[in-house]
Order: structure tokens, then C-alpha cells, then sequence
């Protein structure tokens, strides 16, 4: 049986209980009066069992809250520190639930480093946190932060924040943040940033934010903007952007603005640009899915680029549906309408003062590559002054394109756009439009394999062109193609051109020519030497041959088959090849010309010398034209040269010409190689001559004169071989031909027809006409003098004169004719006799010869046509039986001696000369003869049915009517001469 306890264990139980709870109540009143303490001690070791060193101040410490001050890190410069950390939390069975925490003035150091967040001596703790996330019915306390600082140290410099949070439930509720100044600067980027502002609210599962920072320089690469400012507003789903309901919409509004944007050679002023975006979001990163509308505005002032600057830009883009997805990587596609506007624009030679533009299609981007197919229209109002400003060395019709060119209203209704990476592709989907303010046009139509441009009216050139293979590449316009135009450009005025090559068009315009461009100008102004009928071509020579930048424009290449005619000189070029090279700087005109050879002939109404070929250099420089021009004949003899001098400003200028001493001989040099005006002067010629001239010109007319001198010439003539001319001709005229009276060349002699011997001719040339005023010779020992002789210098005109002899003896003259062996004259005549000479004729206009002493005529019956001797018969009577009146007349003519004779001279009709001889003389033969009838002869009366003798002595006192051919018989004159002086037949 069980034996009852005994009162000391009892008691010893009640000693050890009691002792128990004594030691309960010390150890509760020892744990309270040490609760900070171990609270510290408790935090601390923590913190050090997860490898973070730390100090903790517990200022508090309850069944219901705590308060401290931490710190956790290196002492002496410790990652975070906060003044006053406050907890609130509440036992929940056995275990302790935070409810609140609020950090006063808290601050975290943090770094960046490559590209990795490091908080320092709490990386420990954040790994644990990712190892061991919360569990999701956790309760998530409420999380102050007030006067809160962040200290970010980057790689490019330090960050500073100040910020009041608030955060419930595990979502961020309420952040009201502000920078310090900074400046961060990288390899490829600077920002210098001023006090920004961020706030974030949450409210009903979406979260607003708003950030505002002010950027006095933000530079990355070589875009830098100045004086700034970055607005941003974003609303979105909170804590997911992949809202399962509710409202799941997107919505980002952002704002940039800066004083000035600069990216190399492109400069914005005054810029201000929007974006707005509103859609859905699905997915989280890295699989973010993006869509939605979206409207970017873009606002500038004085906008510089490479190309060009504008005072104006405003570019309105919308899409309204936008795509962008980041699975597979960043992919962003659209329908978009682009509008932009723009004012103030200048591309080198090119000013708009207004563009608008409104281009609408696909767009995409995706791995860095854009893509595009956009179409749209184009307006522009603006010029090209490519020709630079009206000067007043300017036509009329320069001055018309130049103002045209400068004011036009441009229409492009139709382009296509293909834009595929970093190559753009342009098409004219239909025809564009340039109209000027004086009505001229020009449009530019798409066609097979290119395009097509008209241009025509307003003063503009009237000028055609095809485009084939066009092509744009940094900022250069290429396109292979063939122009024709009529334009005038510089001194070329209504000129026509022909031109196939490639024009290559960006600051500078080219046109590199593929062939030989064929050019026509009905007239080259150059003062008063302007030249009319200009044609040619233009072949290239390796490089451009029209070149157009800042308002200037040149031409150079080489010249082939070039012909004008020069009207104040009277002279017509042919065949001409050079190198040209003609053009403007700085509006001003200039010329270099250098003349292979041109073929120079006279266009004057009389030809007043032959053709010849002309080398040598021309040039313009500071206004002014100069040129040497060396002449050869066209078998390359030197026969002198010309130098010329025009000062285009005044309008006045000069040319010199000299041709030297010329040298004539048998088989070199003549004249008639010279000049048709030596026709007269028949080969062989030889001796000397020199000519020199000059031309002076100012804007009210033309004046010449120049000096031929002859030392001495011997030459064939068509009166006979002329020896001895010599003489000096002063012109004052050279177009028209003309010479003051009082001329004079001299003849020692002329061995023809008509001998003679110190000849002389004092002249004068007038406008169209040779005027001799007196002129006379020995001939026969007498003297011939020639009278009032006009000789026109047209072709077709008569010439006229009056021919006096003096006593001229007449035997060597007929003796010399071709009617010599059958007349002999031994006659001295004196007389006057007019004549007339047309188309090589001459027809003698009532002219008289009488001798001055007796003589004697022979003349054969062969020789006389037409002979009617004694009275004429009576009207109605019966003609004579017999012919011895005849017979005696003709016996008279073979031997007359006569004491008187007289001579009437008239042209008569078909060319045949008519002259009435009255003579008064015996018959006189060789021997005395006489007249023997028998009674029987008498008686019968049949003597003058037969010849008799004319008796010696028989007085004569005869009247002869007598013609000849005289235009033939000067035609076989002229041949006869001409055989003499034709040169030998060559074996």
C-alpha cells in the first residue's frame, strides 16, 4: 500500500516552485529593464548572421513598437543611415507581425559599376530576399520614407536624390523625388542635368507618374541639346502591365524642349517635341507587347542642316496602330501620316519660303533596320537662284528666266517613297508642277525607264529633257538623260542646245556629257561685233561641260565645226575648233578661248578678200575681250594676224590689223590669193605689198580705215603685162569700202594691145563705187585719159566713164588686135568716147574720134560687113545693075590717103559696135593706075559690067557704115590673154 507523503517534500516542491517563479519574475524584470539592449543585440546578430555588418541605437522598445537609429556598413562611411527607423507590429499567436515602418531621413549609398547595382554592405541581404522572396499571404507592412536621400555613385559620375515615399501592401502608393544638379559624362555621352522632379501616385490599381528634369547639356555622339527640359507623363496597370480586367490602357505623354539640338552640321533652335501614345499592354520584360495610337509633334525655329537651313520646321506624325513587341527581339510597325511644314528654307542655290508635305503607309522597324512604303504630295513656294541676281550686263531674256527661276509655286500631287534601311527610293506616281509669277511652266511627268521634263513660257527656257536612272545618295541627285533647250545664257542670246550625258545635282550642279553637244545661237552679243548664225558643237574633255554653283555657271570643251557671221566686220566663219571655256565668277562673265583654226571668209556685198584660216587665242577677263588671231591662206601662207580689244561695261573697243610686208613670186604668193579686188592682177605676179587696218567701235556705231601700200608690183594684166605699179591707198572706210579722192597709184608701163607707158590714176572709193577723177597714160605718142570713170563695187552693176586721146597714133593699136592682118591704120586721132561697161560688155554711148593730121587706111575686103558707099538710094528707088560703085569703094578702103577723117561710135543691138567713118582723101595705091576704055566700051556701055582699076589720085570722099561684133571680139581678146599667162603644162 501506498505510503502518504511527508510535509518536507512538500515543502521542498513549494521551495523549488517558488524559486522558479522568483526566478521567472527576476528574469522578467532583468529582460525588461535590458529589453534595448537585447533588441539591439538581437538586430545586430541578425543582420551579422546574414553577413551585413551594422550598429543599431535602440531609443525604444515595447510589446507593440520599436525605435531605433541604424546604421549599416563601414563606421566611417556606412551604406545606409537612418536618424529614427519606427516600427509598429502586434503578436499574432507566436509569431511578431510588422504593420508599419517609418524611416526618418533616411540615406542609401549605392554604386553602378558596369552596368551592376550594388547597395554595398546590404548585398547580402538583397540576395537572400531574392533567394527567399516573402510568401504571397504575407503580410506586407506599410512603408514610410520621409526626407529620404539616395547617393548614387556611377561610372560617369555622382547621383543625389531626395524623396518621400510611400508603400502599401508591397506596391509603391505615393513618390515625391527631387535631384540635385549632376552632370554625368561617358565615352559617347555628356548630361548635365539640373533639380529634376519625379511624382508617382497609385490609385485604383493604376499608376501615374510625372517627371520634369532640366537639362542644360545632353550630348550622345554627335547630337548635343542645350538649355532643355524633359517632360513625362506615363499612366499605366499597377503592379502588372498585363491586366487581366479593369483598365489595362497605356497611356505615355512625353515633351522635349531645348534651346538649341545640334548633330554634327544639323542645328535645331528653339525646339519643342511631343509624343502621345494611348493603348494596351500585354506581357511583362522582357516579353513586353505594346499596342495602341500614337501622335508625335515636332516644332523648330531656325533648323541647320548639311543641305540646307529653314526658319520654320513643324512635322506631325499619327499612327493609330501602333505595334511593338519585344519577344524575338524589338520589333515596331505602324500605319503612319507624316505632315510636315516648313518656312524660311534655303538649300544652297534653292529658297522656299513655304513646303508643306503629306506623306501616308506602312512603316516598320525591326534589328536596328527601318522600312517604309509611304505616298503622299509635296507643295513648295520658293526659287532657284542657281543664276544668280539681274545684272545690267543681263538680256532681257536672262533677266526674264533669272526672275523666274527665283519665284516658283511647286505642285507635287503624287510620290512614292521606298525607304528599306539606309536605301531611299523615290517615284513620281504622277506628273509635278512649276509655275512662275510671269506665267512660265514647267512640269516633270513620270515615263518609261524615267521621266520626262517640259519647260517652256514665262521667260523661262523652252527646253525638253529625259531622266533615266535617277538616283539620290547624300544629299547628290544623279540622273542620266538628254536635254534640248532654247535659251540665251550669258552672251549667247536665243540660243539652242542638244545634249545627252549625266547631271549630277546637290550644292553643285553638273552635266558630264556623253557625246558631243550640238549648240545653235542666233546671235552672241559682244557690243558692236556681234556675231549672228552661231552653230557648232561642244564635245566633252573629261570633265563637266556645264557646271552651276553659288549663282555661277561655266561652260568648257572642246569646239568642232563652228560657223557664224560677223556682221559689223562683214565676215563668215566656218569650220572653226577650239577649246572653250566661258562662264561667270561671282556674277561676272568671263572667257578663255583657244582657236585651233576657223576658215574666214567675206560676206561683204563686194568679196573683198579671199578665204583664209585664222588660229589663236581669245579671252574675257574684268570686262574686257581680248584676242590675237594669226591668218594663213587656205595652202597655209602667213598673211598677218588681228588683235582685238573690247571693254564690254562701255560698249567700245578696237581690232588691228596688219598683214606685214607680203612677198609675191612665180609660184608662191599671189594676190589673187588675197583678194578678187586683184583679179586685175593676173599671175605671175611679183613684188610687195602690205595692208594695215583698223576697226574701233563704241555703242553708237562702227568706224575703219586702214592704208594699202605697194612698193612695187609687176604682174599680167588683161590690158598686157603691167611693170612698175606702185602707189600708197589711204581707206577710210573698210566696211563699206571706202577711199577719199585723191588716190594715186603709178604704172611705169603696160606691154599689150594698147602699150603704154607712164600711166597714173588719181581715184577715190565711196560707198558702192570706184571713182576715178583722172587717169592718163603715153600710148602712141600721144596721151589716153580717162574721165568721170565710176566703177560700182556691186556685182551687176554698169560702170561709166569718158575716154579722151590726144593725138594717139592708131597703127600699133590695130596692129595689135586680131583684126591686124587685115587692116593698117596710120592715123593720130584725137576724141572723146563715152562708154559703159556691164557683166564684162561694153557698149560705147556716142562717141567721136577725128585725126589730127593726114594718114593713110588699109583696109582688106574680107574686113568690111556691111559697107554702103556714096549717097544712100532714094525710098522706092530701083537698086543699081551693076557694083562698080561698090568695087571702087572697096578699091579706095585698101589704099586710101586721106586728108580728113572723122568717126561717129555707137553700140548697136546683139553686142555689135557700129562705126561711121567720113573721110575726105585720094586714092593712093602702091602703084599708079588709071582706066583704059576703047570707043566700043563707050559706044556699048558695057564697062560697068565689069572690074575696073580705081585711077591714082581719084579724090575719095566716103562715107563707111560699118559693124563688128564687138562682144566677141573682146571675149576672144580674153582668152587669148588668158592663154598667155597660163603656166606651162607640167610633164
Amino acid at each position: 500500500m501506498t505510503q502518504p507523503k511527508t510535509p518536507s517534500a512538500a515543502r521542498r516542491l513549494g521551495l523549488i516552485l517558488a524559486a522558479i517563479g522568483v526566478a521567472i519574475l527576476t528574469l522578467a524584470v532583468v529582460l525588461y529593464a535590458a529589453r534595448r539592449t537585447l533588441a539591439r543585440e538581437a538586430l545586430t546578430g541578425w543582420l551579422q548572421s546574414k553577413g551585413v555588418a551594422s550598429k543599431a541605437d535602440i531609443e525604444a522598445f515595447g510589446l507593440t513598437g520599436a525605435t531605433a537609429r541604424l546604421r549599416i556598413g563601414d563606421p566611417r562611411n556606412p551604406d545606409f543611415v537612418a536618424e529614427r527607423v519606427e516600427v509598429r507590429y502586434a503578436l499574432r499567436g507566436f509569431s511578431l507581425e510588422v504593420g508599419e515602418v517609418r524611416l526618418l531621413r533616411p540615406v542609401l549609398r549605392a554604386r553602378i559599376r558596369g552596368g551592376a547595382l550594388s547597395l554595398g554592405a546590404l548585398d547580402p541581404l538583397v540576395a537572400e530576399f531574392r533567394r527567399r522572396p516573402p510568401r504571397p499571404d504575407a503580410a506586407k507592412p506599410r512603408i514610410e520614407v520621409e526626407d529620404g536621400v539616395l547617393a548614387l555613385s556611377t561610372d560617369y559620375g555622382p547621383v543625389q536624390v531626395a524623396a518621400d515615399a510611400r508603400i502599401e501592401d508591397g506596391k509603391l502608393m505615393a513618390l515625391a523625388a527631387r535631384s540635385q544638379p549632376a552632370r554625368l559624362a561617358g565615352r559617347a555621352f555628356v548630361v548635365a542635368a539640373g533639380s529634376g522632379d519625379l511624382i508617382v501616385t497609385t490609385r485604383a490599381d493604376r499608376l501615374r507618374a510625372e517627371l520634369s528634369l532640366p537639362l542644360a547639356q545632353a550630348k550622345a555622339a554627335e547630337a548635343e541639346l542645350r538649355d532643355g527640359r524633359l517632360r513625362l507623363t506615363a499612366e499605366a496597370p499597377y503592379p502588372d502591365l498585363e491586366k487581366k480586367r479593369g483598365d489595362g490602357r497605356l497611356v505615355v505623354r512625353a515633351s522635349l524642349t531645348g534651346r538649341t539640338l545640334q548633330a554634327g552640321a544639323n542645328r535645331l533652335a528653339d525646339l519643342n517635341a511631343s509624343f502621345d501614345f494611348t493603348g494596351d499592354t500585354a506581357g511583362w520584360i522582357p516579353d513586353l507587347r505594346v499596342r495602341g495610337a500614337a501622335v508625335a509633334e515636332v516644332t523648330a525655329r531656325d533648323a541647320t542642316a548639311t543641305a540646307g537651313r529653314a526658319e520654320r520646321l513643324q512635322v506631325r506624325a499619327a499612327a493609330p496602330d501602333l505595334t511593338w513587341t519585344r519577344r524575338g527581339g524589338d520589333a515596331l510597325g505602324a500605319t503612319v501620316r507624316v505632315a510636315g511644314t516648313g518656312q524660311g528654307l534655303v538649300a544652297s542655290d534653292l529658297r522656299v519660303s513655304r513646303l508643306s508635305a503629306d506623306f501616308a503607309g506602312p512603316v516598320g522597324w525591326r534589328r536596328g533596320a527601318a522600312t517604309a512604303r509611304l505616298r503622299g504630295e509635296v507643295a513648295a513656294r520658293g526659287g532657284w537662284l542657281g543664276l544668280g541676281a539681274p545684272t545690267a550686263l543681263d538680256s532681257a531674256e536672262i533677266i526674264a528666266v533669272k526672275r523666274g527661276l527665283r519665284d516658283l509655286d511647286l505642285r507635287a500631287p503624287g510620290i512614292a517613297l521606298a525607304i528599306d534601311g539606309d536605301v531611299v527610293r523615290a517615284e513620281l506616281t504622277e506628273a509635278v508642277t512649276a509655275t512662275t509669277r510671269a506665267g512660265g511652266r514647267a512640269r516633270l511627268s513620270p515615263q518609261a525607264g524615267g521621266w520626262r521634263l517640259r519647260v517652256a513660257g514665262g521667260g523661262l527656257p523652252d527646253a525638253t529633257a529625259e531622266a533615266r536612272n535617277v538616283r539620290l545618295a547624300d544629299g547628290v541627285l544623279t540622273t542620266d538623260g538628254r536635254v534640248q533647250a532654247r535659251v540665251s545664257l550669258g552672251p549667247l542670246e536665243r540660243a539652242t542646245f542638244d545634249a545627252a550625258g549625266r547631271l549630277s545635282a546637290g550644292e553643285t550642279v553638273r552635266f558630264s556629257a556623253s557625246r558631243c553637244a550640238s549648240f545653235r545661237a542666233e546671235k552672241v552679243e559682244l557690243g558692236e561685233n556681234d556675231l549672228t548664225g552661231l552653230t557648232g558643237r561642244l564635245c566633252p574633255t573629261g570633265g563637266p561641260l556645264l557646271t552651276l554653283a553659288g549663282g555661277d555657271w561655266r561652260i568648257a570643251g572642246q569646239a568642232e565645226g563652228v560657223a557664224a557671221e560677223a556682221p559689223s566686220f562683214q565676215v563668215r566663219v566656218a569650220d572653226g575648233a577650239g577649246r572653250l571655256t566661258m562662264g561667270t565668277r561671282r556674277g561676272v562673265l568671263d572667257a578663255d578661248v583657244r582657236i585651233a583654226g576657223a576658215q574666214v571668209s567675206d560676206a561683204a556685198p563686194q568679196v573683198r578678200f579671199q578665204p583664209l584660216r585664222v588660229a589663236g587665242q581669245a579671252g574675257l577677263a574684268r570686262e574686257v575681250w581680248t584676242a590675237r588671231l594669226s591668218a594663213t591662206t587656205l595652202g597655209g601662207a602667213p598673211i598677218g594676224q588681228a588683235d582685238l580689244r573690247h571693254e564690254a561695261a562701255s560698249g567700245a573697243g578696237g581690232v588691228d590689223l596688219d598683214t606685214g610686208m607680203l612677198s609675191f613670186a612665180e609660184g608662191g604668193l599671189q594676190p589673187l590669193q588675197l583678194s578678187p579686188l586683184a583679179a586685175a592682177v593676173g599671175s605671175p605676179a611679183t613684188g610687195s605689198a602690205r595692208f594695215t587696218g583698223r576697226f574701233d567701235w563704241t555703242p553708237t556705231g562702227v568706224t575703219s580705215r586702214g592704208v594699202l601700200t605697194v612698193p612695187r608690183l609687176d604682174f599680167l594684166s588683161p590690158a598686157g603685162r603691167v611693170t612698175g605699179l606702185s602707189g600708197e591707198v589711204a581707206f577710210d572706210s573698210l566696211t563699206p569700202v571706202a577711199a577719199r579722192p585723191g588716190q594715186t597709184l603709178r604704172i611705169e608701163a603696160v606691154a599689150g594691145a594698147l602699150p603704154l607707158s607712164a600711166a597714173s590714176a588719181t581715184f577715190g572709193i565711196e560707198p558702192g563705187a570706184l571713182t576715178i577723177a583722172g587717169g592718163e597714160a603715153s600710148v602712141g605718142g600721144g596721151k589716153v585719159r580717162v574721165e568721170n570713170l565710176r566703177v560700182p563695187l556691186a556685182p551687176g552693176e554698169a560702170a561709166r566713164g569718158v575716154l579722151h586721146l590726144d593725138g594717139v597714133q592708131l597703127h600699133d593699136i590695130v596692129e595689135a588686135s586680131p583684126f591686124g592682118d587685115k587692116v593698117e591704120f596710120d592715123a593720130k586721132v584725137s576724141g572723146r568716147i563715152p562708154f559703159e561697161v556691164q557683166d564684162q560688155k561694153v557698149r560705147i554711148l556716142g562717141g567721136s574720134l577725128a585725126a589730127v593730121q593726114p594718114g593713110r587706111i588699109s583696109i582688106r575686103r574680107e574686113a568690111l560687113s556691111g559697107v554702103a558707099a556714096g549717097q544712100p538710094p532714094a525710098p522706092g528707088a530701083p537698086p543699081p545693075t551693076t557694083d562698080t560703085v561698090t568695087d571702087f569703094a572697096y578699091q579706095a578702103m585698101e589704099n586710101l590717103a586721106f586728108d580728113t577723117l572723122s568717126a561717129d561710135i555707137e553700140s548697136r543691138p546683139n553686142g555689135r559696135l557700129g562705126v561711121i567713118f567720113k573721110i575726105v582723101g585720094r586714092h593712093d595705091p602702091p602703084q599708079k593706075q588709071q582706066i583704059r576704055l576703047t570707043w566700043m566700051d563707050i559706044i556699048r556701055r558695057n564697062f560697068l559690067n565689069r572690074t575696073l582699076p580705081l585711077p591714082s589720085g581719084t579724090g575719095v570722099n566716103l562715107t563707111l557704115d560699118t559693124t563688128l561684133n564687138l562682144d566677141d571680139l573682146l571675149r576672144d581678146y580674153g582668152e587669148y590673154q588668158r592663154l598667155r599667162s597660163s603656166p606651162p603644162v607640167q610633164p
